[in-house]
């Protein structure tokens, strides 16, 4: 038939009357030759023109018999399962010539699969015959369409229970099998149109089911299948989620078989369900805010704890605890957006994902914690915002920017925490030592980076973006590192701490070039143990004296404050005369840190002289050059006793 605004299809009814049509024509053409040959035989005539238009019936037969199954395909492809007949045209057509041999192909695997092997053959031979043919399910997924009919045409009973089926087999490939079933199913449910009979099943897969271990099979399809966002959404609230969120403490587990194991699946279904939605940060956001249906009147924030309560009370707690933590960390967005750049509905996810998480603090389930520092590293822009003292202390954590509140430019939240929000979500990964570290790294790196920018803008003009960006990083790692404390205890705490400024102190060595971010390291260590002296009473001189038991040597973290915040002035080519040749680094051509002027001061110390009073020697240059540049100065001295907020630890205790 003539093709329709580019559409190429064919009508099963007329391709029927055409079978009907070739094959009584066929019967007269056999017919013909039957009487006519008797004829000529009588008179003992030679006829092998007759033998030929014999064959030319047989042909039409054979043609006649391809069509009727052609056209009980169709019939087959457009029905949705209704008694009433599907109508046709539009999608109740079938595209032709491309298509045609790829749904011959599809019909003939799910005769065979659902027909032949999973009904006549069991154990290691089954799992043989499964895999054999899996290489042609896989190719399925080049043609979508093929793919949706290859399901459409599938048996219900094994559609159903693929998953079960194939691990029963006992096959080590039963991974890779199922991989293959469900690569198909996604491309079918990623095709442009659906075929009407394919989508019933697509309407079946997000619908409930009484069955659990139903659920779970449909689950385990789904979970390969790279399926849309809103079938994913969809499919994994319908087959878990909104049930879970109405019976919380039920037992989500199936009870499926030991050797569904050889997937690496969990047997919960709450945990699959969140693994359904996987990376697809669209699909996450969706099925939160849905979750549940109009029954359920939580708040996405109380959704979110029931999962974690769910987690530390089941014995596929750690499952369920890695599943969310996966699912909020798409739907944040931590993988496809950059720091500061978020977009409104990430952001809105994720401040609920804050407050939910910050309930448990370090009591959240274990193996969520490195996910609440993946988000943490991704949102380090609202977390150096949170902790702020200066503006708004009273806040409530919010999408808004709290009244009268100073931007400081770098620094760009979506969203704003108060400070004890901030505080208990850095509560939940701050006694890991190995995610705290991890954190600061992207800390200290972003403190470096914004102070240099800050400093860069203030050279153009008479602002003080750099004293305002000093003090928003000296209330971060003070809450921070107050987090730590709390979570870990002084001791083990201030031992990491000493630790990690004795051991990136060492690493700028004397004339060599420092380790990448090693300064910036260092600058967030101090930053760190200097804020912290603000939030605990005699806290600072306890440190120092254990700084000084690790290195032998007096700390005085006000000065190294001060001449980092000076390093990093000089960088942003903040105003001044140039540095005397002595405090200019031979291995970076930069002004020497204070780290590598107490290394040379060590290195150079004799009997007669102590590294001390060679240290002194080597400052008095730097302390001449600075006092004779009085905006630099002048710019060095609040900025790095603002990294030091006195009224910090009283505002959060009030405001906590």
């Amino acid at each position: 038939m003539a093709p329709i605004d580019g559409f190429c299809g064919i009508d099963p009814d007329e391709m029927g009357q055409m079978a009907a049509s070739m094959r009584g024509a066929a019967d007269k053409l056999t017919a013909f030759t039957h009487e006519f040959g008797l004829k000529l035989r009588r008179h003992e005539i030679s006829t092998p023109a007759l033998a030929g238009i014999n064959g030319i019936a047989e042909w039409g037969r054979e043609q006649a018999t391809m069509l009727d199954g052609r056209a009980e395909l169709i019939q087959s492809l457009n029905s949705t399962g209704d008694s009433a007949p599907q109508p046709l045209g539009g999608q109740g057509l079938i595209h032709l010539p491309d298509e045609l041999a790829g749904y011959e192909s599809a019909r003939a695997l799910a005769t065979m699969y659902g027909q032949d092997i999973f009904v006549n053959f069991s154990g290691e031979l089954q799992g043989k015959l499964i895999h054999e043919h899996t290489d042609e399910i896989e190719a399925l997924a080049k043609n979508p369409q093929a793919a949706a009919a290859f399901f459409a045409l599938l048996s219900p009973k094994v559609r159903d229970a693929l998953p079960d089926l194939i691990a029963a087999t006992g096959s080590k490939t039963a991974k890779q099998d199922l991989a293959a079933f469900s690569k198909a199913l996604g491309a079918a449910l990623r095709a442009p149109t659906l075929l009407p009979a394919f989508a019933k099943i697509r309407s079946e897969l997000v619908k409930p089911t009484e069955s659990i271990v139903v659920a779970w099979n449909r689950l385990a399809l789904l979970k390969g299948a790279n399926a849309p966002s809103d079938v994913r959404s969809a499919a994994a609230r319908a087959l878990i989620l909104d049930d879970f969120v109405k019976e919380p403490r039920n037992d989500w587990r199936a009870g499926t078989s030991p050797e569904l194991g050889v997937y690496g699946l969990s047997p919960d279904l709450v945990a699959l369900g969140l693994d359904v939605l996987g990376s697809d940060g669209t699909a996450v956001r969706d099925a939160f805010s849905k979750m549940g249906g109009g029954e359920v009147k939580l708040t996405q924030p109380q959704k979110m704890k029931l999962f974690l309560d769910y987690a530390k009370a089941m014995g596929t707690g750690d499952d369920v605890a890695t599943a969310f933590g996966r699912a909020v960390e798409a739907g944040a967005e931590v993988a496809t957006e950059k720091p500061g750049q978020h977009s409104s509905g990430a952001a809105a996810f994720t401040l609920d994902v804050m407050m939910a998480a910050g309930t448990f603090g370090y009591d959240i389930p274990d193996l969520a914690r490195p996910s609440m520092v993946a988000i943490a590293k991704s949102y380090i822009h609202e977390l150096a915002t949170g902790a702020r003292f200066d503006k708004a202390v009273y806040r409530d954590s919010g999408l808004t920017p709290p009244e009268r509140w100073i931007v400081i430019p770098g620094i760009t939240p979506s969203f704003y925490l108060s400070p004890g929000d901030t505080y208990r979500f850095l509560a939940t990964f701050s006694g890991d030592k190995d995610l705290t570290h991890d954190f600061d790294a992207v800390a200290g790196q972003f403190r470096h980076d914004t102070l240099v920018a800050a400093a860069r803008l203030d050279a153009q003009g008479d602002t003080r973006h750099f004293e305002d960006a000093a003090r928003a990083f000296g209330d971060l790692g003070g809450v921070e590192f107050k987090a730590v404390l709390d979570m870990r205890g002084e001791r083990d705490a201030t031992d990491d701490l000493v630790l990690d400024i004795t051991k990136n102190t060492l690493a700028l060595g004397v004339d060599a070039i420092p380790v990448a971010g090693t300064a910036a390291k260092v600058g967030w260590e101090l930053t760190k143990a200097y804020g912290a002296s603000a939030l605990l009473d005699g806290w600072a001189d306890s440190f120092e004296t254990r700084v000084e038991e690790a290195t032998g040597a007096r700390s005085d973290f006000a000065i190294r404050q001060k001449y980092d915040m000076a390093h990093i002035l000089h960088e942003a080519s903040f105003p001044a005369s140039d540095p005397p040749g002595e405090l200019i680094s031979k291995s970076t051509g930069d002004l020497k840190t204070y780290d590598e002027l107490l290394a040379e001061a060590k290195r150079e110390a004799t009997p007669d002289k102590t590294w001390e009073k060679v240290l002194r020697d080597k400052l008095v240059p730097y302390e001449r050059w600075m006092d004779s540049n009085d905006d630099f100065d002048t710019k060095v001295e609040p900025s790095s006793t603002y990294q030091a907020n006195d009224t910090a630890k009283d505002l959060l205790r009030i405001w906590d």
